[in-house]
């Protein structure tokens, strides 16, 4: 059997994230990522039909981290921290510029637009002032109460839309019914569940104000037509969408490799992507020189 090919590997970066972490009393903002590898699309390829797409891109989260307990930490992340390890995981993996095709909502217009986007502008600075919970004054309760919250985890997210659910307004009652921890100031009213629709639009509002990261909002004008639209960027959405083009032809990649080296599959994932990408090269240059040669001699 021919042998494997030989890889140098340096430490995983350390990558920065707004909100951060607890760890040993102290709050860390920066994490040790590693690009997805090729057993890590292998992973995605096993997992397309079997996982929700909010799912996968947890679990690769977990692979691609290079901490102690990544699938603990992942869970305890707010839903920001996640959002901007995807992207930074999107510019170690496939590089800083975002390519997206948008097509126009406005009624009669329906133009298509490109739009070039960059991991460095979708990402926002440390939040200043963390804190384990945070407290408001519903001024639409009467009287008015003061209500304690904590900011919504990865296990939040995962428990509010487990049931598969597509009511939207029963999943955010069910987030905010795990992360208030506390209400005080009415009579009858001792849980989330209690809090009218008007109380809870405040809470959530005053969540999304503590961690911006978590929903990035493009205000976009058409070029077209000149109207003006919002649209929400889905990381997870756009970085599975781009991996999964990828792994689709990592196994084509795998099948040159193995047939004419006779490496295994494992030993071909293991190769970082420029490597691969290599080996291809020399691969296809040898094989139109034999082709060549088989030509001329004919």
């Amino acid at each position: 059997m021919a042998a494997g090919p030989i890889e140098s590997t340096l430490g995983p970066p350390r990558v920065a994230i707004p909100h951060g972490v607890m760890r040993d009393g102290a709050l860390i903002r920066e994490l040790r990522l590693t690009p997805v590898a090729g057993d890590d699309q292998a992973f995605l390829l096993d997992t397309a039909e079997s996982l929700t797409p909010g799912e996968r891109a947890n679990v690769l989260l977990e692979r691609c981290l290079d901490e102690d307990e990544p699938a603990t930490l992942v869970s305890s992340l707010v839903a920001g921290d996640r959002e901007a390890l995807l992207l930074q995981l999107r510019r170690l993996t496939l590089g800083e510029t975002l390519d997206c095709v948008l097509t126009c909502a406005a009624p009669g217009c329906g133009e298509r637009m490109e739009l070039e986007l960059r991991v460095g502008e979708l990402l926002v600075d440390a939040y200043p002032d963390v804190q384990p919970t945070y407290e408001i004054v519903v001024d639409a309760a009467d009287p008015p109460l003061v209500v304690r919250f904590r900011l919504p985890t990865v296990a939040d997210l995962r428990a509010a839309t487990g049931t598969g659910s597509d009511d939207t307004e029963a999943v955010v009652g069910d987030l905010l019914a795990r992360c208030v921890t506390g209400v005080a100031g009415g009579p009858d009213v001792v849980a989330a569940d209690g809090l009218d629709a008007e109380a809870r639009e405040q809470i959530a509002a005053t969540m999304a104000e503590r961690d911006p990261q978590a929903e990035i909002e493009l205000d976009l004008a058409c070029p077209s037509c000149a109207t003006p639209f919002a649209v929400v960027f889905d990381t997870a959405t756009y970085l599975l969408q781009e991996l999964d083009a990828r792994a689709a032809r990592l196994l084509e990649e795998v099948h040159a490799l193995a047939f004419h080296y006779h490496w295994s599959e494992r030993e071909i994932l293991a190769m970082a992507p420029t490597r691969r990408e290599r080996y291809l090269s020399l691969l296809a240059d040898a094989l139109r020189g034999a082709d060549a040669a088989e030509y001329s001699a004919t």
